[in-house]
């Protein structure tokens, strides 16, 4: 996946959310969220975390500011993982979340929308192995000045 960021991002919100993560790229990791989209929902949705001290290494909660990245390759991208992971519902779009100033826990609790999405995927399909999704997709990221 190829993402561009901006040097100025505008915040859009607070979110905590728990991520998956997928590979990294220097000081971003682009992971993976199930997001509860309608009550018991699970959509999936690729995200991308500024983890400024390698806490990501594993399935955690992660909570912070909320911007808006311009990203290609997402339904390649896409196509790779739900050939290994199971995946009802994902959302396609060329701007995905970027997270940072976060806060990495390893406790995932609360009943925020970006963990009930998790916790309902791993009630109905188990927790993802990452060792079969772990750099099975690139990530590339372009700062713009």
């Amino acid at each position: 996946m190829k993402v561009k960021i901006k040097s100025v991002v505008n915040p859009i919100g607070w979110e905590r959310l728990v991520v998956i993560p997928l590979t990294s790229s220097g000081k971003y990791v682009l992971g993976l969220n199930f997001f509860e989209d309608v009550e018991g929902g699970r959509q999936g949705r690729f995200v991308v975390v500024i983890d400024k001290f390698d806490e990501l290494n594993d399935i955690k909660l992660v909570e912070g500011e909320k911007a808006l990245v311009e990203a290609a390759e997402v339904r390649h991208d896409y196509n790779k993982i739900s050939k290994v992971l199971r995946i009802e519902k994902f959302r396609l779009s060329s701007f995905i979340p970027l997270f940072f100033n976060v806060s990495v826990k390893s406790q995932i609790e609360g009943e925020d929308r970006g963990i009930m999405g998790y916790l309902n995927y791993i009630n109905k399909f188990g927790i993802p192995d990452l060792k079969d999704i772990r750099n099975l997709i690139q990530l590339s990221v372009e700062e713009i000045l």
